[in-house]
């Protein structure tokens, strides 16, 4: 059991005067103002869409980096398609030489990932993309509200998927922009059943409430486990596990309206200013020698700083015995990718932690993560990333 003073939830605490907030920010600002725009239950869901709204062929094929998620691969799978996976540097740059050689005559589509909220070399891309006839996607999950300078991350590609519900305080959420004039937007998805995939939402409350007042929640832990049985609050279980699969039944299903209403009434500005400034902030505490982007481009708003670590497991143990959760990122490959074939992606999976940057971290909070982080590299003898 954690014995910490202190806690840091995994993702962004919901604070309760969201509820009472009727403002409406987030409408006016990309993605959420796009004009042909599709809200969905997560974001492969979205992606699922986008590329059945592209008409391809069954088997044709599309250039997906051997870093990912799994869940692009699901979707990609699920939609009729063949994945074809090529090689990520180290430092999360794509390899265009390697992304040459797998492209054959049935590759239709490109899917760039804007890993941690930073874009990809767009430009290269699309230089790319013209030269082999190749559709270009946008994969924003990671990147909501980030820009390429001025230029909003998702407005480049024929169209571009989001998960808001990783930097929002949601508990689900996904979001479809169709950008290519000739692209047909698929129908407006069903909505969910009334109470569905929101029963996250009062975690998110208590997470906040624990994250300012960790005597009381373990008080309440204590009172519920014997009252009641098992709590799984914010305490309850490991934390910062998720499902990465693609799951069918759901494909059709849209946000429920608690959700984007919520999303709606975030403060995007206050969201990147607030990020960035914890980011930087982290940044300046942490042995360089372990940080994978000590600088932050003008117009990222990070999902998380990423770390890197001799051992993640055991750092992710270490910190969660100091109140701090972790998402376990994307730490497990897709069935469909070769051992032994990537192993720049095999080195990022064993070594990469994704600290939190969300806004809501007081600067107590991102001196106490930098502390117990820094001992944990210490320990470890820090890797510095590969050159």
């Amino acid at each position: 059991m954690r014995t910490a003073d202190r806690y840091l939830p995994a993702s962004p605490p919901l604070p309760l005067s969201t509820f009472f907030d009727r403002r409406e920010r987030a409408g006016s600002v990309f993605p959420f103002s796009a004009p042909r725009g599709r809200w969905y239950f997560l974001g492969r869901n979205a992606l699922w869409h986008g590329l059945r709204s592209l008409r391809f062929d069954e088997g044709d094929e599309v250039l997906v980096p051997a870093y990912n998620s799994g869940a692009e691969v699901d979707a990609i799978v699920a939609a009729g398609l063949s994945p074809r996976f090529f090689r990520v540097g180290i430092d999360l740059m794509p390899d265009v030489h390697d992304m040459q050689s797998r492209i054959s005559q049935r590759t239709r589509a490109l899917l760039a990932i804007h890993y941690f909220g930073f874009p990809q070399p767009l430009t290269e891309l699309t230089a790319f993309c013209t030269r082999n006839g190749l559709l270009l996607v946008e994969d924003c999950a990671p990147a909501l509200f980030s820009r390429d300078g001025h230029v909003p991350l998702g407005t480049t590609g024929v169209f571009s998927v989001f998960s808001p519900h990783k930097t929002l305080p949601l508990p689900h959420g996904g979001f479809l922009v169709i950008n290519g004039p000739k692209i047909d937007p698929p129908a407006e998805p069903e909505e969910p059943p009334p109470s569905y995939g929101i029963e996250l939402l009062p975690r998110r409350l208590l997470q906040g409430v624990e994250m300012r007042y960790p005597e009381l929640m373990r008080w309440a832990r204590r009172t519920f486990r014997l009252q009641m049985g098992a709590w799984n609050g914010p305490n309850g279980s490991s934390g910062a596990t998720y499902d990465e699969s693609f799951d069918p039944a759901t494909a059709d299903m849209g946000a429920s309206t608690v959700v984007q209403e919520l999303a709606l009434r975030s403060n995007p500005a206050f969201v990147v200013q607030a990020r960035r400034r914890n980011y930087r902030r982290l940044g300046s505490l942490l042995p360089r020698d372990g940080q994978l982007s000590p600088d932050l481009p003008v117009g990222v708003c990070p999902l998380f700083f990423p770390f890197f670590v001799a051992d993640r497991a055991a750092a992710v143990r270490s910190l969660k015995a100091k109140g701090i959760e972790l998402f376990p990122y994307w730490s497990t490959p897709h069935p469909a990718i070769p051992a032994g074939a990537f192993p720049e992606a095999e080195h990022l999976r064993a070594h990469l932690l994704a600290l939190p940057v969300y806004q809501g971290l007081s600067r107590e909070d991102v001196e106490y993560l930098a502390g117990a982080v820094s001992v944990v590299a210490r320990a470890q003898y820090a890797m510095a990333p590969a050159q």
